[in-house]
């Protein structure tokens, strides 16, 4: 009863605001501009649990989303988002797809560092056993990114390090799920070093990198709970608004509730564009 109460709130502020903006574009107010994101990605094995042996995982996403409000460094806007993944094990968390509705607000730190905070309403359909979900979820994600980028000299032959990266993202996640009752605060964040070299005349860029991947979460729930370095190699061609990469990694997986640790090769591609 209480979901459903919040629910009708939400959809009423959302339909209210569709109603001003769109009186408002008739008035021949300037209308915001929309903003559309898609990326995906495919990796072998899974996770190198013993039970993703073989598992071929895949998932893609598209985002449109509507600024409303501007500030000098802040943000604030609705979207919808779409999920879609599969797995070549077929194991239900892994194959779903779901429809998001919400709004997040955003503001930049500093021009490396943003941080952002949403709340959506969730629909989540696992077409293997046929069950749907839905609720509403709040996070709180962070995102840095440094480079240095640096123009090829006239007549260099041979290889030259183009870009160098650092970046680091989180998010804080609650509930961590849409089970009923759940109030699992989860918690996940990423770390990469990278450079990038490329030859002459060649836009592929060729790219060692090292990265951290943390997770953790109250309930401690062992899948919530790893710590992952890893180091490899990807081929990476930059796009206008994004990019596409393929390569390979070393990674170390360690689950520290069960007191595990598993060692191996990860095949990964994935793809990411904005416009």
């Amino acid at each position: 009863m209480r979901r459903r109460f919040f629910l009708g709130i939400f959809c009423s502020f959302i339909a209210a605001f569709l109603l001003i903006t769109s009186s408002a574009f008739a008035a021949g107010a300037k209308f915001p501009k929309p903003r559309y994101v898609t990326g995906g990605s495919i990796k072998f094995p899974y996770s190198l649990q013993p039970g993703d042996q073989g598992n071929t995982y895949f998932e893609t996403f598209f985002k449109a989303s509507l600024p409303v409000w501007k500030a000098n460094k802040s943000e604030l806007s609705f979207f919808i988002r779409g999920f879609y993944s599969r797995d070549s094990l077929e194991l239900t968390f892994n194959n779903r797809s779901k429809i998001s509705i919400g709004m997040t607000y955003s503001i930049k730190l500093h021009k490396t560092f943003s941080v952002s905070a949403s709340i959506k309403y969730d629909h989540d359909f696992r077409f293997l056993t046929g069950k749907k979900k839905s609720g509403f979820r709040g996070n709180i994600s962070y995102f840095y990114y440094n480079s240095r980028w640096r123009n090829k000299p006239g007549g260099h032959k041979g290889w030259f390090r183009q870009k160098t990266w650092a970046r680091a993202w989180g998010v804080f996640t609650f509930p961590e799920s849409l089970d009923k009752g759940d109030r699992n605060l989860a918690f996940i964040t990423g770390l990469e070093a990278a450079a990038a070299y490329v030859r002459p005349k060649g836009k592929l860029q060729y790219v060692p990198f090292a990265e951290l991947t943390i997770a953790f979460d109250v309930k401690k729930k062992t899948f919530n709970n790893k710590i992952i370095p890893a180091i490899g190699f990807k081929f990476r061609r930059p796009v206008k608004g994004g990019e596409f990469s393929l390569g390979i990694k070393y990674a170390i997986d360690r689950r520290w509730i069960k007191g595990t640790t598993e060692y191996g090769m990860v095949v990964f591609g994935g793809w990411y564009k904005a416009f």
